[in-house]
């Protein structure tokens, strides 16, 4: 099945949504504006720009090693066979590493969530080191 690039990085921000606890409303309401915006025309570029500032800037640095944007890259899973909750999860993923959660603990709940079509975030995303990816590194 194939995606829009839209879809896939609407995917991606439900992911990054839904991992957002409780007590964090204020990124959520704040991605959720995100959200209505792309759906108000408001272009990717714009819209990965901000999910970027709300993320502290990790998804530009990984994008850098990428060598192309978060939203390309979950494309081109969704387009290797990768499901749209694959890709939340993906997202989810990022945001646990963000907020502290280590590889292996962000590696075990994709396997676990995926049913273990992903094991490794930095497999998926095609990173050797994923920390030092988002400038997170210890």
């Amino acid at each position: 099945m194939r995606f829009s690039f839209a879809a896939v990085s609407l995917f991606a921000l439900a992911g990054l949504v839904a991992a957002v606890p409780v007590e964090k409303r204020s990124v959520v309401t704040e991605i959720g504006s995100l959200i209505s915006g792309l759906e108000d025309g408001l272009g990717v570029t714009a819209l990965e720009d901000e999910l970027d500032k709300l993320l502290g800037g990790g998804l530009s640095k990984l994008e850098e090693t990428l060598g192309v944007t978060f939203a390309e890259k979950l494309l081109k899973l969704s387009k290797e066979g990768a499901s749209p909750g694959d890709l939340q999860t993906i997202g989810k993923g990022i945001y646990y590493l963000e907020e502290g959660l280590g590889v292996n603990a962000v590696d075990d709940f994709l396997d676990k969530e995926t049913g273990g079509a992903i094991t490794s975030i930095e497999k998926a995303l095609g990173v050797t080191d994923i920390e030092k990816a988002l400038g997170i590194e210890a």
